[in-house]
């Protein structure tokens, strides 16, 4: 499954003419007769900061919703302040919103892959910071390369460490989310093993949330 993001168009989207590009127009043709500066428009959208941080958590955990609003108003801010025009600010910090929280899907994916490859640095670093399953993930890896698949360690990974759920998991990885959900019941059929339970002291949650 491919990532669905939605897209931030190169040109000005929604554009109309205007004289002065340092000004833009805000709400639509409701508004018609009303302008704006770019410090204005950005002010509002943090104004209402927690309508976005909803919209971004229907799409991630909540321990990356501020890290990935942060950098949807770096992102919206630098394409206002390059002079493109916005017609319907509110809808275009959607799309960005969203297209960052897909973009932070990418980076857990990749952080995933570094984490199996053995490097524990990502467990001391951002929202995973002191986290108390990620750090006990530490403890018990090596038994889990030993007894699981890449593909099911990787979905356990990406669900008790970087605490994505079935949804996510299917999104950063382009797997369906059928497939995740088998990824992580095979998982736990094999943790529940008494003979693997016996190898580690660490005992996993439930996988198949």
């Amino acid at each position: 499954m491919e990532n669905e993001q939605v897209a931030e168009p190169a040109e000005n989207p929604l554009r109309f003419k205007m004289a002065n590009q340092g000004f833009l127009r805000r709400g639509g043709s409701a508004r018609r007769g009303k302008v704006q500066s770019i410090e204005g428009i950005l002010e509002d959208l943090e104004r209402q900061s927690s309508i976005y941080k909803k919209i971004i958590l229907t799409r991630i955990d909540k321990r990356y919703v501020d890290d990935v609003w942060g950098e949807a108003r770096v992102r919206m801010a630098a394409y206002l302040r390059a002079g493109n025009i916005v017609d319907n600010p509110a809808a275009y910090m959607t799309k960005v919103c969203i297209n960052c929280a897909y973009d932070e899907l990418n980076k857990i994916k990749k952080r995933a892959e570094k984490l199996l490859g053995d490097d524990f640095s990502v467990l001391q670093s951002g929202a995973l910071q002191g986290d108390e399953s990620s750090l006990g993930y530490r403890t018990v890896k090596d038994v889990l390369d030993d007894v699981l698949t890449k593909r099911d360690h990787t979905a356990y990974v990406l669900r008790h460490v970087f605490h994505l759920n079935g949804r996510e998991i299917a999104q950063a990885m382009g797997w369906s989310h059928d497939s995740v959900r088998q990824a992580l019941r095979r998982a736990q059929k094999i943790l529940d093993d008494p003979e693997v339970r016996r190898r580690f002291d660490y005992r996993p949650r439930n996988l198949e949330k």
